[in-house]
């Protein structure tokens, strides 16, 4: 009787918990199966390719970075793909690509390989260079999902609107369901001004589908409403981040308008106050029913869901009004906010960059411009700066007092926590300067403008191209172009500035 392959059992054993997702235990018995056949470069690979499956990259990085693969062509290119992306994952980006590289090398036609290349990347700020790999690796392999996903989001990044649908339409042909590809593809429709096809894919999106898809097979449902509401009961669910839902609250008149009573329950209580302004004194706020209701949505899909009235519709933002008494107040604490000479609010990023909790694309949303390069504009105006910067950090703060002068600036940052009180401070403001974020709306409501600098590629409310976006008539826009720097939309913004406020003549 031959005798049995030393740790063969263990190495079997771990195949199976593999195969089953039991990566702990996976490792557990190719370590076994190692202590019997230290130098079986496939056990050693299995191991490793455990360890990444839970997140111990390091370690994954330490077993494999001297694994000889051999003759093993097929073992070559998963050992270079696996320690590539344990690589970027903590952090050693040129060790990664190398890796990345020889896998794509060893087999140009290997579809794991390009994809992993296109997706580090895309990861590393580099869409350009991930289309040029994506695009051959999708001809190669039409039926492909993610390779055709993960190019039209690639294209999107590069400005290139044309191709970046063309390719999310074809991940949809493969996949119909695919939640993120018809996100995505609402996005650019809307940003073109395409209303009437964006709004039915912004159905799926993400936000949605994490509030209702655990359910299989899940595919969106906006109700459909009549075109007269009169006797009818509407309630809707707010969603998404504080900017989200005031922008979508602008739609809520619109079923007043029909005769509908509205029943609303707000995602961010932060905006509770907004609810006791006049533009919303109809709105009935109690929370939906328990049972399903028949006229219930989230107010995502009211676009939607009002149908051909709002489909090509651009609704104005709703009217605000500030507490004159908290108004009053603020400016007796803060002189600057009551001095006669204009004033400014700044803020130059917004929303929150996380961090990527493994190898695949992560996408969020965060928006920064340049800080010295918005100093440089308002050194030269005649205006006294506010600066509304969420999270302003110490550094910062002294930076814009240093270029701008301490008389001329405020630090109004910590105005964020109560709407009232920021709705009083805003209404002091000529203007706004810097990235879109939720004082846009809120002076779009007080009937405040000014000059929005909008990252590449743009969020749909801003749209492709154009000044000003149709959602906000009174923001001059400035745009980043893709792949390009911020020295045009900062000349731009110069001009606007100083035809409205004047150079300083104390310069």
């Amino acid at each position: 009787m031959a005798e049995a392959t030393p740790g063969l059992d263990h190495a079997l054993a771990g195949d199976h918990l593999l195969a089953q997702g039991q990566f702990a235990q996976a490792f557990d018995a190719y370590a076994s199966a190692l202590q019997a056949q230290p130098q079986n470069a496939y056990w050693r690979f299995l191991a490793g390719e455990s360890l990444f499956h839970l997140g111990r990259y390091e370690d994954c990085v330490a077993l494999l970075h001297d694994l000889n693969p051999g003759a093993d062509a097929a073992l070559a290119i998963e050992h270079a793909m696996t320690l590539g992306r344990a690589l970027q994952l903590t952090g050693q980006h040129t060790a990664a690509e190398m890796q990345l590289i020889k896998a794509f090398m060893l087999d140009p036609g290997h579809e794991e390989a390009a994809y992993n290349l296109g997706v580090f990347y895309e990861q590393a700020g580099m869409p350009e260079q991930a289309v040029s790999f994506l695009q051959a690796a999708a001809q190669r392999h039409p039926h492909s999902v993610r390779l055709h996903y993960n190019l039209g989001s690639c294209l999107a990044q590069c400005g290139q609107t044309a191709a970046a649908a063309s390719a999310l339409r074809a991940t949809l042909t493969l996949h119909p369901a695919h939640v993120e590809a018809h996100h995505n593809l609402a996005l650019l429709y809307l940003r073109q001004g395409r209303l009437a096809q964006g709004w039915p894919h912004y159905a799926w999106r993400f936000n949605r589908h994490a509030h209702e898809g655990a359910i299989a097979d899940w595919q969106p449902h906006t109700p459909a409403l009549p075109a007269d509401l009169h006797g009818h009961t509407v309630w809707v669910q707010g969603e998404q981040g504080i900017g989200d839902e005031l922008f979508f609250m602008r739609f809520l008149p619109a079923l007043h308008a029909l005769g509908a009573r509205v029943h609303y329950q707000l995602c961010n209580t932060k905006l509770a106050p907004l609810l006791c302004q006049p533009a919303f004194a109809s709105l009935v706020q109690t929370p939906p029913p328990e049972a399903p209701a028949p006229l219930r949505l989230q107010i995502g899909d009211l676009p939607l869901a009002l149908g051909g009235t709002q489909a090509n519709h651009y609704p104005a933002a709703v009217p605000l009004q500030a507490n004159a008494t908290l108004r009053a107040r603020l400016q007796q604490q803060h002189p600057l906010l009551a001095s006669p000479r204009r004033k400014l609010g700044l803020a130059w990023r917004a929303g929150t960059q996380a961090q990527p909790q493994g190898f695949a694309t992560q996408r969020w949303l965060q928006k920064s411009a340049p800080l010295d390069g918005i100093l440089d504009v308002l050194a030269t105006l005649d205006v006294e700066v506010v600066v509304l910067q969420r999270e302003l950090q110490p550094q910062e703060w002294a930076h814009v007092q240093t270029r701008l002068g301490e008389d001329r600036v405020l630090d109004a940052s910590g105005y964020d926590q109560d709407l009232d009180e920021l709705l009083a401070l805003l209404s002091c403001l000529d203007g706004l300067v810097g990235v879109s974020n939720t004082n846009v709306h809120l002076c779009a409501g007080l009937g405040i403008g000014g000059d929005v600098l909008v990252p590449a590629p743009a969020e749909f409310r801003w749209q492709e191209e154009g000044s000003p976006s149709p959602w906000f008539p009174g923001f001059a826009v400035h745009r980043q172009s893709a792949g390009a720097d911020w020295q045009a939309p900062m000349a731009t913004l110069a001009a606007s500035l100083h035809a409205r406020y004047g150079v300083d003549q104390r310069q």
